[in-house]
């Protein structure tokens, strides 16, 4: 290619492929037809990923068996939405195959999708499922070599899938459970001393609405959930949802219980109500802070003072010490998602002033003569800001025409 400056752009197979992965599979198709070269090239986007099921999707629309033969070395993707054609069924020998994702109101399938995921049990990486119960999907899922994320919703796990559902947690490093109900946890959750409730592998846990109904007295659902997080000693991100009866035990449990165990945290998303207090005991363990995005909680002057400091708390030999951190919060924060507020604290001003590497900021109000008056903006970065701004100067007079202008100029960088 280098010795040949006149060749044609469209007759050069990397460029075709690097402007592939960009187009619609509707484009694809369209490229396709364009010349054998753009064919061999692109046919490989066209089936990455497999969708069986949306709306308005005929079975004419699902690809033929024999098509399914001749392109399975393509498929990366499979996705099935309360539809299993049978043309799938006897699918195998997809050597490329990372990721299966269905949805079942019944079972009737479920025995289907599981000879599919034992074929290809060795590749598999990434399983999402919605379905009512996965009785039957445990050891199938202890048979898959390379599982590291599962995404379950809608899904009762009965007593005797618990030790299974344990056993495939200990291989995951992503899982992600919504509206997921629990019988109990282990006979010895509570009182074990041995790694067994420990999962080293795992560094990213998504819980929305789940709950566990037996436990012993007096823990609630959420504070058993909270020492099951506990668990995780290289978890970076987080990111839960609860009522606000039941979050109090949870993050009493996880970050405000001695030792700590969150500072691995880098990405934390609570959609929660916590005070300004509590939400600087948490910032005051994290190492490293990326993503902050506590849409209900309280971000006061205590949670700034964490977010500024050069020094946080860890635990050595059983007791809490201040330490110098390596970098201070505000300095590796990219992305904060704060309370909507009408307060006018400082709050806003404050963070753009302070973060360098600040790409997203939401919530708060910031007055036109905070900004006026305060530190320059740091946050070169910034692209994407939502904030409430308050004109709080006479717009009549010289200064207060200056200090708007300067207000909208900086918003507008």
């Amino acid at each position: 290619m280098m010795n040949n400056l006149k060749l044609n752009p469209l007759e050069i197979p990397e460029l075709i492929s690097l402007v592939g992965g960009y187009l619609s599979r509707n484009d694809l198709c369209s490229c396709i037809r364009v010349s054998k070269l753009f064919h061999d090239t692109l046919i490989k986007y066209v089936w990455r990923r497999i969708t069986v099921g949306c709306r308005r999707q005929s079975q004419s629309c699902y690809p033929t068996k024999k098509a399914l033969k001749s392109h399975k070395k393509y498929i990366e993707e499979l996705v099935f939405y309360y539809r299993f054609p049978d043309r799938f069924m006897s699918l195998q020998g997809c050597d490329r195959l990372r990721s299966i994702e269905y949805s079942y109101e019944s079972l009737s399938s479920q025995s289907q999708i599981l000879n599919l995921i034992k074929s290809h049990s060795s590749t598999i990486v990434k399983l999402k499922v919605d379905c009512s119960s996965l009785r039957e999907i445990w050891r199938t899922l202890l048979g898959c070599a390379h599982l590291e994320d599962l995404a379950i919703s809608t899904t009762y796990i009965s007593g005797d899938e618990v030790d299974l559902f344990f056993q495939v947690f200990k291989k995951l490093k992503r899982l992600d459970m919504e509206r997921v109900y629990i019988n109990h946890l282990p006979s010895d959750f509570l009182n074990n001393d041995t790694e067994k409730f420990i999962f080293p592998n795992a560094n990213t846990l998504r819980l929305i609405d789940v709950v566990i109904f037996s436990r012993p007295h007096p823990h609630t659902s959420s504070s058993c959930l909270g020492m099951l997080t506990r668990g995780l000693p290289a978890l970076h991100s987080y990111d839960s949802e609860w009522d606000a009866q039941t979050v109090h035990d949870f993050c009493k449990t996880v970050f405000l219980q001695r030792p700590y165990t969150a500072s691995s945290i880098s990405d934390l998303c609570l959609r929660v109500k916590i005070k300004d207090e509590d939400m600087a005991a948490i910032l005051r363990q994290i190492t490293v802070l990326r993503r902050l995005d506590i849409p209900f909680c309280d971000f006061g002057p205590l949670s700034i003072r964490e977010l500024l400091a050069d020094e946080q708390e860890i635990t050595e030999d059983g007791h809490i010490v201040r330490k110098k951190r390596g970098q201070r919060l505000c300095d590796s924060v990219e992305i904060l998602e704060l309370r909507h507020s009408e307060k006018i604290d400082g709050v806003v001003q404050t963070i753009l002033s302070n973060c360098p590497r600040l790409k997203r900021l939401r919530g708060y109000s910031v007055a036109v003569t905070e900004i006026a008056d305060g530190a320059e903006w740091v946050c070169t970065g910034l692209t994407d800001m939502k904030v409430r701004l308050v004109v709080d100067v006479d717009q009549k007079t010289a200064k207060g025409i200056d200090s708007e202008g300067l207000c909208i100029n900086a918003c507008a960088s």
